[in-house]
């Protein structure tokens, strides 16, 4: 499989608020100790994609993708309907790129999740027991997102394979950065663009930062027409619902507010988000990256 596409759950289980306090007597969501300022721990990496080493229920030892593309922390195999209580009247549709059949999973609340000093409490937890799309990566067991997102400015430097856990109130953007402001929008980071491909003229899009993907950027449109391809379609990546079919190009030029991005490997994809794209980490890989979704910014900086 050459690329991961993010998975996009269709579906809200639960929220938690940036405001919410810590001063209650039952915490739920992740935090940090109130004696840790942050946390820095190297992860691994397997096809570019960020894995970290999560504990369930201090039982459970897991290696997830770091996945902005989701919204909650999803295990994929039939072993875990066995170590997690689940609810069967609680079953969850899952729809994702790709041509294949809609993937179904089943909740489990009330989870203790812990990163090493990163703890998590009430957390809920999918488990997709019939279909495992993470099955070429040796020793994955599934995703994490938009949860262990909402309460951290997290900044991930691929170059030294280190991710930093803040607490997002309290963070303030780190000067040497180029900051562009984020919108979170269905649990997922969206910045404004515009691209050129192919010295077309430039298009807007509403991008989204994808670090569950492997490809560089991904254009959706509702007409194939609008790009100039002299190539068939192919496959192009495997997204949650299996093979997706597109285009191979390269985009000219990714215009952020404050900083653009050029030669981009590009895939271009029919879809019904018209004007919506996204950036993996054959991109992001070339840059330290900052994401706060409270303080509603992304920073970057290139690595040298």
């Amino acid at each position: 499989m050459k690329s991961l596409r993010p998975i996009i759950l269709q579906v809200t289980i639960l929220v938690f608020f940036c405001n919410v306090t810590f001063s209650s007597p039952t915490r739920s969501g992740f935090y940090l100790p109130d004696s840790v300022e942050e946390m820095t721990l190297r992860y691994k990496a397997v096809k570019g994609l960020i894995v970290l080493p999560v504990i369930i229920n201090d039982s459970i030892n897991l290696n997830l993708i770091l996945d902005t593309g989701c919204r909650n922390l999803v295990l994929f195999g039939k072993r875990f309907q066995k170590l997690l209580q689940l609810n069967p009247s609680r079953q969850i549709q899952f729809s994702g790129l790709g041509s294949g059949k809609p993937v179904h999973g089943f909740l489990s609340l009330q989870n203790k999740v812990s990163i090493e000093q990163v703890l998590g409490e009430s957390i809920p937890v999918v488990v997709v027991p019939e279909r495992n799309v993470l099955g070429v990566y040796e020793n994955v067991h599934g995703v994490i997102g938009y949860d262990i997102f909402l309460k951290f400015e997290i900044e991930l430097n691929t170059l030294a394979r280190t991710i930093t856990f803040r607490p997002a109130m309290k963070a303030t953007a780190p000067s040497g950065y180029v900051q562009v402001p984020l919108r979170i929008v269905d649990s997922r980071p969206i910045m404004s663009s515009n691209i050129l491909v192919r010295a077309e003229k430039d298009k807007s899009y509403d991008l989204m930062i994808d670090t569950g993907s492997t490809l560089g950027l991904l254009l959706k449109t509702t007409n194939m027409k609008d790009f100039d391809h002299s190539t068939a379609q192919r496959v192009i990546g495997l997204g949650f619902n299996g093979p997706i079919h597109g285009y191979r190009t390269t985009a000219d030029r990714l215009q952020l507010e404050g900083m653009h991005m050029e030669d981009l490997p590009t895939g271009i994809i029919e879809s019904p988000w018209h004007n919506y794209a996204s950036i993996g980490m054959e991109v992001l890989k070339e840059y330290v990256l900052v994401l706060n979704y409270c303080k509603s910014y992304a920073c970057f900086r290139k690595h040298t």
